[in-house]
This record gives C-alpha cells, structure tokens and sequence, in this order.
C-alpha cells in the first residue's frame, strides 16, 4: 500500500473512474429494468438499445482508462 502511495497514485483520477464506471453500469442496470415497459416497433427498440450500449461502453471504457492512468 505504501509502494503505491510512494508511486504517486492520483487518488482522483481513480475516485472518478470508480465513478464512470458505477454509472456506466447504472445505466446498463436501468435500461434492462425500463426496456420491456417501452411501447416502442422493433427497429425503435433496436435503435434505444444501440445508444444505451454505446453510452454505457463509453462510461465504463472511460473508467477503466482513468484507473489505469490514476495507478500508473
């Protein structure tokens, strides 16, 4: 533990991809709980899930690279 601290780990940087990441899969948790009551045609359907996976990979990659660079 003291390695790390001697290290320099950007303790924020960490915090706020531990956060990305919590959000990212909040909304994955979300929208598997909302899909089936939305009244929407199959290919409107579609299109919600392709931008919620797209919003939650880019949270979750988001806060994974900022751990990454936060220990590095």
């Amino acid at each position: 533990m003291t390695r790390l601290l001697e290290n320099g780990v950007n303790v924020d940087l960490v915090a706020f991809g531990i956060v990305a990441i919590a959000i990212g899969l909040g909304v994955l948790s979300a929208a598997r709980h909302f899909y089936p009551r939305l009244d929407l045609t199959d290919d409107a359907l579609a299109t919600v899930r392709l931008l919620t996976a797209l919003i939650a990979a880019v949270l979750l990659l988001t806060g994974i690279g900022l751990v990454v660079v936060g220990i590095a």
